[in-house]
């Protein structure tokens, strides 16, 4: 049996469960940064602050991605640029509207940008792992047929042309919010070698190691999905997804050499 999207009405209004998970991966992504920045000693007062900047770029980014990488489609409806409720939002554009507003934030604030990007960076991967289930209630970001245990039931009028006779399909939004999950610990234990060995690592390496585990993993998810937007033959999550590793393979090289560099300098 599919999902209602719809979890109640105010009069004629439609509240969709949607809307409802996006807004408590918010606010749990809040709360997670909150208790991460207090842990590493940072002002946490801080994430409530710039909370208001990160839902705003962060709705931006996403739509704008979006709409980017499906240009064409746009260019031909382009009233339906900002009909939010038709869908289309793209978690690479969460991160980069995200990002752009921390930087921002932390030059007005006169904060150190790399050690807030790794404060927040658990926040956004555990965001991501709780709004992918608004992918189940919208039966959309589902794979290929199986008939795995843990298939899912996805009605006709949301199958592709292609499988229509299928009903059956991979959760590829469950396998990516499990992998979200995962990494989101794995951000959280980098955290706690930041805070017993102070001073050994520079700071900016935590999101850089959110960036390429999550671009390595949804690389392979994306294989399985068949509602994939193409970029000529490739897949346009895979040309993203090799940016985004190269930006941070740099980053985290340039972070390195001056942490090094600076060391050096202060033991001579």
């Amino acid at each position: 049996m599919a999902p209602d999207p719809v979890a109640f009405y105010i009069g004629n209004l439609e509240i969709r469960w949607y809307g409802l998970i996006i807004a408590f991966a918010l606010l749990v992504g809040i709360v997670v940064s909150y208790l991460v920045a207090k842990y590493r000693g940072h002002r946490q007062e801080e994430i409530i602050n710039f909370a208001p900047f990160a839902v705003i770029f962060g709705i931006i980014g996403a739509r704008l991605v979006h709409v980017v990488v499906n240009f064409s489609y746009y260019a031909a409806n382009p009233s339906y640029i900002l009909a939010f409720r038709r869908g289309g939002l793209a978690i690479q554009g969460v991160m980069l509207g995200g990002l752009v507003a921390l930087f921002l934030f932390c030059r007005i604030r006169k904060l150190y940008f790399w050690s807030w990007t790794d404060i927040i960076a658990p926040a956004l991967v555990l965001g991501q792992a709780i709004g992918r289930w608004g992918n189940y209630f919208n039966q959309e970001a589902f794979g290929i047929p199986t008939d795995l245990p843990w298939a899912i039931y996805i009605e006709p009028a949301y199958r592709p042309p292609e499988y229509a006779s299928a009903e059956y399909f991979h959760p590829t939004f469950l396998y990516e919010s499990l992998a979200n999950i995962a990494l989101f610990f794995l951000l959280l234990a980098m955290h706690r070698f930041y805070k017993r060995r102070p001073d050994k690592l520079p700071d900016g390496l935590i999101i850089c190691a959110y960036l390429i585990f999550y671009a390595l993993y949804r690389t392979f998810i994306e294989a399985y999905r068949v509602d994939s937007t193409y970029i000529g033959p490739f897949r346009a999550v895979y040309l993203l997804n090799i940016v985004a590793i190269i930006a941070a393979i740099i980053i985290a090289n340039t972070l390195i050499t001056r942490f090094k560099r600076k060391k050096m300098q202060q033991d001579q």
